[in-house]
């Protein structure tokens, strides 16, 4: 048997398991004898099957998480969220949380802690998702050393796509409605998350082809903006859902530059229409959408910095979530971090001269003590005049810039360290990075890409208005849905 056959009689298999389950398990609770259920008159229904919705992408970091954000934002509005489900079928950054166990009335115990991915916490407390199951939201993890305890043959391929299958059908579950005649409601949708590119999670048998298609699911690939690269990323990932027999609903191409967003959109619609079309002419997935970049959402948070060094603020933690621009200066954004090569007293003019509200990170090593204090005592006299200070200080205690280890000096002194404190949560943002120097953590803010958080409430937002209105939800809805006339007698099933 070919793969794609398999594959097929897979999806085949998963809807006749489900659709006729949920809906006899609901006409069950009608009364047989109900007049009501007469089949003899001809009125008929129109009522769309839809199918779960699978976000993939052509590689890490292009935007996964803000598309989901947007489909379940535009969803949860359109449909009630009650009726939209969310799960990140296989995940690989992981957290603890509370389950309650409600509705559980055998159980004496009010709960239970549950590892998940970080994304399926941010989703279900953002949009308020409380009739869905953390367990069910994420039903694979993959932590450090599963990999070698799957090739192992310790971890069961059959139970892990099995576990799979049953938290989709617990989603579906508990986000479909029926009217009183036991018909399902046309109002439910599933969204699933993918992780990375199209065949990651592959060498333990759960890549995202391969889950899709388990699920029965329709994919939506995102790619970033571009002409040749993209299309050459996207024809890579179509090649696998291909593979997979899974249908591609329709492309979304993200962080597009605005004067190039027209050249994208036309250029990227030709390439697919000409060159994605069916063996017996069926028409090439659409794009969905082009997202025009928005800086803001690349700026680190003080949150993200921490993650980065492994490190916590010494002082200044109620501002964990506010957001440095450090990128180049570049289409007229100012440079918002800055390595303090210089003495003390050009630092203080450095700081003194930034207008109020300006957010600068600068970065020093932990052997310049007189820098530390001339930080805080700046914004101490700014604090007695009631001016804002929003510049945040990194301190590096690895290897000076082109010199060799520093020894026991490298270490931020205890008595400094106690100042920094003394400042409190509500003080200037403060933080080690240890074993770096200057130009190491430079570079690592650079380049690190920020991830959503549960608790940046403000970027989440950003995100789901930024990107929602240039997403076609119509044309997703329709082309991953299908609609049946179906026989009624005064509101029953034919």
């Amino acid at each position: 048997m070919s793969l794609n056959s398999a594959m097929y009689r897979s999806r085949v298999h998963l809807y006749l398991h489900l659709a006729p389950s949920i809906i006899c398990e609901a006409q069950s609770s009608i009364d047989p004898a109900s007049p009501s259920r007469s089949l003899s008159s001809t009125a008929t229904e129109t009522i769309r099957h839809q199918r779960p919705i699978y976000v993939a992408a052509t590689k890490q970091h292009v935007g996964k998480t803000s598309v989901s954000l947007a489909l379940v934002s535009h969803f949860t509005k359109r449909f009630g969220p009650e009726n939209v489900g969310y799960m990140k079928a296989v995940g690989q950054q992981c957290l603890r949380v509370w389950e309650e166990n409600e509705g559980d009335e055998t159980s004496e115990e009010k709960g239970h802690y549950v590892t998940i991915d970080k994304d399926v916490k941010l989703i279900r407390d953002h949009f308020r998702l409380k009739h869905l199951k953390f367990a069910d939201m994420s039903p694979v993890l993959i932590p450090r050393g599963y990999t070698k305890s799957y090739l192992d043959g310790e971890i069961d391929h059959q139970s892990q796509m099995a576990d799979i299958r049953r938290a989709y059908l617990n989603i579906v579950r508990s986000t479909s409605e029926y009217d009183q005649m036991g018909v399902r409601s046309n109002n439910s949708i599933t969204i699933c998350e993918g992780t990375g590119h199209a065949g990651v999670g592959s060498v333990v048998g759960a890549g995202n082809a391969r889950v899709a298609a388990e699920l029965g699911a329709d994919v939506v690939l995102v790619a970033n903006g571009g002409l040749g690269k993209a299309y050459d990323e996207l024809e890579l990932n179509r090649s696998l859902c291909l593979q997979y027999g899974v249908n591609i609903a329709g492309v979304i191409i993200n962080k597009v530059q605005p004067e190039k967003y027209d050249q994208t959109r036309n250029y990227l619609t030709k390439a697919i229409q000409s060159m994605w079309k069916g063996p017996n002419g069926e028409p090439a997935p659409p794009l969905l959408g082009v997202v025009p970049d928005r800086p803001y959402l690349g700026c680190p948070a003080l949150a993200d910095v921490e993650s980065t060094f492994d490190s916590v603020l010494l002082s200044g933690s109620d501002h964990r979530y506010r957001h440095y621009d450090v990128g180049s200066n570049v289409q007229g954004r100012s440079i918002g971090m800055s390595m303090v090569t210089t003495d003390l007293a050009a630092f203080l003019r450095t700081l003194q001269r930034q207008h109020e509200g300006a957010r600068t990170m600068f970065i020093c090593h932990s052997t310049r003590d007189d820098v530390i204090l001339g930080f805080l005592g700046e914004y101490r006299r700014r604090a007695r005049r009631g001016m804002p200070f929003e510049s945040a200080l990194v301190i590096c205690t690895g290897g000076d810039d082109g010199l060799d280890e520093l020894g026991e000096n490298s270490e931020l002194a205890p008595e400094v360290c106690e100042m920094i404190m003394d400042a409190g949560p509500s003080g200037p943002p403060v933080l080690v990075a240890a074993g770096r120097s200057p130009a190491e953590a430079a570079k690592e803010i650079r380049t690190m890409t920020p991830k959503f958080n549960a608790n940046d409430e403000r970027r989440v937002s950003r995100a789901t208005e930024h990107y929602e209105p240039y997403i076609d939800f119509d044309l997703l809805l329709d082309r991953t849905s299908s609609v049946t006339d179906i026989g009624r007698a005064d509101g029953a099933i034919a």
